[in-house]
């Protein structure tokens, strides 16, 4: 006689992690590097233009700008 023991509850989901992961790849694809990169040069951007303001000038955004100095 052989005995088995078998489970009939509800199968096994995914968990949180799988859901930030799909979430994450709706999103589409975003390499962290660039990511990054946007971050510090927004952040260097407003600490030059606040550093700007402190000396009364304001910092120069375009090229023909940069060329007059």
């Amino acid at each position: 006689m052989q005995h088995s023991m078998t489970f009939t509850g509800p199968q096994p989901q995914a968990g949180p992690i799988e859901d930030i992961e799909r979430e994450d790849d709706a999103k589409g694809y975003e390499p962290e590097e660039l990511v990054d990169l946007h971050r510090l040069v927004a952040h260097l951007r407003l600490d030059g233009d606040r550093r700007a303001a402190c000396a009364g000038r304001q910092a120069r955004r375009t090229l023909a700008q940069m060329a007059g100095r």
